[in-house]
């Protein structure tokens, strides 16, 4: 079955974190494209960015799944998200058929941001302007975007599922998938279907959402309130956005019309 007959025509926003992508979900990009989907890619690289402080001995912090940043850490991972790991992804899609093109959201600027106190120069999206993104659209390209914006002081670090929230939000994107290295949010071991926006923070603050399945959550409930359809999924498995462009049921699928 083609899915040029069955995805949607409203543009997808896939978030992705900084490792390999061959064998995985990404594979399906270039029948999406084909089909004249518009794609935006959000990427993480927080383990690289650990590293590469670790190499440094910066210490690392973290809060609900969210890295504590000072000024030479903000440095740090500017150098990793813009450089190393947006070039390396692009490379990668480029390899799988994906005209990506990689920018942060810094350029344009893109994404702007209101810092949360307490965590240094980290912030939460507060505006996203589409016109760079829709510019790498109109030139043929997938624009890939390194978890970067702008604020008060400068550049700031910005949680990558978060920020592909915004981006779906104010797109009013048919669909947001998160992609991590489990099947979505499990309860003893299976995954949960479905579950309406407003549920999620009850998963956060019964310890069943830990960690970075935090601001996956979130980054889910802010894009479904917006009338975005969006999965946390496998990116490991190919055929993953292809099946659930096609509507079968993969992943936990956040959707304010979701029946848990």
């Amino acid at each position: 079955m083609s899915a040029a007959s069955d995805i949607s025509t409203k543009p997808i926003v896939v978030k992705v974190g900084g490792g390999a992508l061959q064998g995985g979900a990404l594979e399906d990009l270039p029948e999406i494209l084909d089909s004249g989907t518009r794609v935006v890619i959000m990427h993480g690289g927080g383990p690289a960015l650990t590293r590469m402080l670790d190499t440094l001995e910066i210490p690392t912090r973290f809060h609900e799944g969210l890295r504590v940043t000072d000024e030479q850490t903000l440095e740090i991972a500017e150098m990793v998200f813009a450089g190393s790991v947006n070039k390396a992804l692009v490379r990668e899609l480029r390899s799988l058929g994906v005209p990506a093109a990689g920018i942060s959201g810094t350029d344009g600027p893109t994404l702007f941001i209101e810092p949360i106190p307490g965590l240094g120069r980290v912030g939460n999206v507060e505006r996203v302007d589409l016109r760079l993104i829709r510019a790498m659209w109109n030139g043929g390209f997938v624009p890939a975007v390194a978890p970067l914006g702008i604020g008060p002081e400068g550049a700031y670090n910005v949680n990558a599922d978060m920020a592909a929230g915004a981006i779906a939000a104010e797109l009013r994107a048919g669909h947001l998938f998160l992609l991590t290295d489990v099947d979505g949010l499990l309860d003893g071991g299976e995954t949960i279907a479905s579950l309406a926006p407003d549920e999620s923070e009850g998963y956060v603050e019964s310890g069943l959402a830990a960690g970075g399945m935090i601001p996956k959550l979130r980054s889910a409930s802010q894009a479904a309130r917006a009338g975005v359809e969006a999965r946390i999924v496998n990116g490991n498995r190919r055929g993953t956005l292809r099946d659930a462009l096609a509507g079968e049921n993969v992943g936990t699928l956040i959707s304010e019309g979701a029946v848990a």
